[in-house]
């Protein structure tokens, strides 16, 4: 009777053990899938870009009309807010860097605003105390190094001086810098390690590749380009034309988009040619 009593006693406790543990798992099953959420959830890189000539439309070749851009434009280069859309996934994981002075910031966020951008930290040049370019752009790459732990994606273009910056950042930083795009706008030599491109599509092509963009991703940004209208918005007229037209993409599934923006450029390559 008295065995009895005890045993009866004891299911109650194992019971409540059991349901006491069962919770804890639970609980920790729900912590483990939250952090594992918030680190998927964080952009493994940090996308840098310039922004005249390389996002927006500037014709920084030629001063006065750079200025007027600055002021006026909102002309953004085909598939480039759908290229940063993919690759910044969440905020702060892209940082527009340009030499423009300080008092434009407002028509900068209004720009990529306007142009479907994802949120970016814009940093600007103080044109007094930073006269040179080049110095200022070096010095601020610099101090996104410092401050994060995350290697950069860069963008720029050819008309000025971010080749010559990118590759003084990536000789200092070489184990932050994942991937280095120049937009060729004079079509000048490139030092080693740089990706020239015409078009979105070519890097987003370059990014799957790299494994960090996927079919699906590639496919939008190809869609945007060959969806343009005008042509000056994939290849304006004062930049340089490709000497290669794209090569045949890694995957058979963007095949048919791979062909549409193949036509677009073979289009405006063949018009410039007959000019």
């Amino acid at each position: 009777m008295k065995a009895h009593s005890t045993g009866a006693m004891r299911s109650p406790i194992i019971i409540t053990l059991i349901v006491m543990a069962t919770i804890m798992i639970i609980m920790a099953l729900m912590t483990l899938k939250l952090v594992t959420e918030k680190t998927e959830a964080m952009n493994p890189f940090i996308v840098v870009s310039d922004l005249d000539d390389t996002i927006k439309i500037s014709h920084t070749m030629d001063q006065f009309r750079t200025v007027l851009r600055g002021l006026f434009s909102h002309q953004a280069y085909a598939g480039m807010a759908e290229l940063y859309t993919e690759l910044a996934r969440t905020p702060d994981s892209l940082i527009v860097l340009s030499s423009s002075p300080l008092w434009i910031r407002k028509r900068v966020h209004e720009f990529l605003r306007r142009n479907r951008f994802p949120k970016a930290q814009v940093i600007l040049r103080d044109w007094v105390k930073q006269p040179q370019v080049r110095k200022y752009k070096f010095n601020a790459l610099k101090q996104l190094a410092e401050k994060s732990t995350e290697p950069f994606i860069l963008f720029g273009d050819d008309t000025e001086y971010d080749p010559e910056v990118f590759e003084s950042f990536l000789n200092e930083y070489p184990d932050r810098v994942l991937k280095i795009y120049i937009r060729r706008m004079r079509g000048r030599p490139l030092p080693e390690g740089m990706q020239g491109f015409h078009t979105s599509y070519e890097i987003a092509l370059s990014e799957f590749a790299a494994g960090r963009l996927d079919l699906e991703q590639v496919h939008r940004i190809g869609k945007a380009v060959a969806d343009t209208r005008n042509p000056a918005y994939i290849i304006p007229h004062f930049a340089v034309l490709p000497e290669e037209i794209l090569q045949a993409p890694e995957s058979e599934a963007l095949s048919e988009i791979h062909e549409r923006v193949l036509a677009r450029l073979r289009k405006i390559v063949g018009k410039r040619k007959r000019a």
